[in-house]
């Protein structure tokens, strides 16, 4: 019987490193946001949350601190829907792109390799020494 939590499975790795932060975090806002919208039902049949005016004396178990519950269920559903909406568009043309990245975790270790390879030294040694090269030729024909 095959263990599908072990490494070396395919299954494994395809669901762990081939999703993107963006979809990871998405499946925790449904949760989030499913709970939420629990305790939200729940404090309005307990009579925390009052939807319509409160009548004779029937907001005494009012609570504001209930409202928590409806606005963290709003902002998740509304981060939700933006991510939801932004799938389709380019990489780093959505509303969230700069604090949520929607690439592929392959995707972005190649470019991340890529930017690094670019930044290291060697290149930047060899832009130092035309540097150099430039500024000793323009201080020579100033001696001259």
């Amino acid at each position: 019987m095959k263990n599908f939590n072990e490494p070396d499975n395919i299954f494994f790795r395809m669901v762990i490193y081939l999703d993107s932060p963006a979809n990871r975090i998405q499946r925790v806002l449904i949760g989030v946001t499913s709970a939420f919208i629990l305790m939200t039902a729940l404090a309005i049949s307990e009579g925390l949350i009052q939807i319509l005016d409160c009548g004779k004396n029937i907001c005494i178990d009012r609570n504001d601190y209930a409202l928590v519950f409806p606005i963290i269920s709003l902002i998740s559903l509304l981060l939700l829907s933006i991510m939801h909406f932004s799938r389709n568009k380019e990489h780093e043309d959505a509303l969230l792109d700069k604090w949520i990245s929607r690439e592929k975790e392959d995707d972005m270790r190649s470019r991340l390799k890529q930017e690094q390879l670019e930044a290291s030294g060697d290149s930047m040694g060899s832009g130092w020494s035309k540097m150099e090269k430039e500024h000793l030729e323009i201080s020579l024909e100033e001696e001259e």
